[in-house]
């Protein structure tokens, strides 16, 4: 059993009269006209499969079961661990994609938590009861454990190796910290409010054992409440700060991490790195981010910056001492004062009253001085005719399904993932640029 699990277990307030109404302060929260709606959907999507009922959170047949059996005896007792577990390694696991909505996986988390805590308080007594609290806690346990461990093992880890030392542990803490606040969260609510589900005394009673019905519901009726930004006393980040960093690494990753080819001119990479520039302009001026956060993601930028300039400056010199390479002088260390010169251009693009603007500009800029290299029979590899520069503006049949691949680098890639990292993460119409412009 996960001992700091056991140990950290929120016990829900006493139901005396008093605490209720200390506790009572999201009342003003619950909405009831759409959890009512949400019921009503739900149920009449249980009635279409009578008899055959498939429940919600078990997502398997239980048994045959009439709409009128369901109002006398309600669903069974019993709790099948096994699909709770499923859910929880499958909702509450973490992929690439969703790491800088940690939060939302948190807040599933710690409500499935709730959720089944209070059924298996009302359901079960005396040592059945302590067992089946124990198996929720090693569940859940073993849930947050795994989705902490997938979150610093690759955001943490990208920001120790880029110089900021002890982050993985500070963001550990910081999840942790998250958890047990929204396991009090819900667990307060909870106990103000009872009936959150309002179903009790109804014929729709029943529900009360399904816990995706439950769970869902009162992910719901809170669902209005931004604590994203709440400062928990002793957690070194907020969710919003988490996000944010998971934004920064996800960006690295997507488009600059696997670029390690010897064709790389100043002018694309440059163009690479500003463009991540851009997104950590945004997300460090993002409100709510401390500026020691945005310090410290700026540290990890400059560090970045300068290793995949020189990563791509010991592949220029391994190919060059290669004893099969027969042309040496068309590898040679990129000119840093260059790469970033271009970077510095685009990053600054958002400072200009019309970004989108500058940042063509500049692109189309850096796109020509290229050319123009290529014109003058550069010896180096890197300013031949077979080089990514020459297909950028071109949008023919065969690159449609490339060009919504965010590492694909191309213009209108570049406009795709800006547009997605805007609605995503920034969440700001006014940033998003408009596609096909040139």
């Amino acid at each position: 059993m996960n001992n700091y699990y056991v140990q950290n277990r929120v016990s829900l307030p006493d139901q005396h009269t008093n605490q209720a109404d200390k506790n009572n302060i999201l009342e003003p929260f619950l909405d009831v006209k759409t959890v009512k709606h949400l019921k009503k959907k739900y149920i009449a999507e249980v009635q279409e499969r009578l008899p055959m009922y498939f429940s919600a959170d078990k997502r398997m047949k239980m048994q045959s079961l009439t709409e009128e059996q369901f109002q006398q005896q309600g669903l069974p007792k019993e709790i099948f661990w096994k699909m709770v577990e499923f859910n929880v390694s499958t909702k509450g696991g973490i992929s690439f994609e969703r790491l800088p909505a940690i939060g939302e996986h948190l807040d599933y988390l710690a409500s499935e938590y709730i959720t089944y805590k209070m059924r298996i308080e009302r359901d079960f007594e005396s040592e059945d009861q302590v067992a089946q609290l124990a198996k929720l806690d090693e569940i859940f346990g073993r849930g947050l454990k795994r989705m902490s461990n997938a979150f610093i093992d690759s955001v943490g880890a990208f920001f120790e190796k880029n110089e900021v030392v002890g982050e993985s542990a500070l963001m550990e803490q910081s999840i942790k910290g998250i958890y047990q606040y929204k396991l009090a969260k819900y667990g307060n609510f909870v106990v103000a409010n009872k009936d959150y589900a309002f179903i009790k005394g109804t014929s729709d009673e029943w529900l009360e054992r399904d816990s995706y019905f439950m769970g869902d519901i009162l992910r719901l009726v809170i669902a209005k409440i931004d604590e994203n930004r709440i400062k928990i006393r002793e957690n070194p980040y907020t969710t919003l700060e988490l996000n944010a960093v998971a934004a920064f690494y996800q960006a690295v990753q997507r488009r600059l991490a696997n670029q390690k080819s010897t064709s790389v001119s100043e002018e694309q990479l440059g163009v690479e790195l500003g463009f991540l520039g851009m997104k950590l302009e945004l997300l460090i001026q993002k409100d709510g981010i401390s500026p020691e956060l945005a310090s410290k993601m700026e540290t990890a930028y400059l560090s970045f910056f300068n290793y995949k300039i020189e990563d791509i400056n010991q592949r220029q010199l391994e190919t060059k001492n290669n004893p099969y390479t027969r042309n040496r002088e068309a590898f040679s260390d990129l000119n840093r004062e260059t790469v970033e010169d271009w970077a510095k251009r685009l990053r600054n693009s958002l400072q200009e009253e019309n970004p989108q603007q500058v940042f063509e500009a500049t692109i189309l800029l850096a796109y020509n001085i290229f050319q123009k290299k290529v014109q003058q029979v550069s010896k180096l590899e890197r300013y031949q005719e077979q080089n990514d520069w020459n297909t950028f503006y071109e949008e023919a049949p065969t690159n449609n399904y490339q060009v919504e691949l965010p590492d694909v680098f191309c213009y209108n890639a570049l406009i795709v993932d800006w547009n997605k990292f805007i609605t995503e993460t920034i969440v700001d119409q006014k940033m998003l640029f408009i596609k096909d412009r040139i």
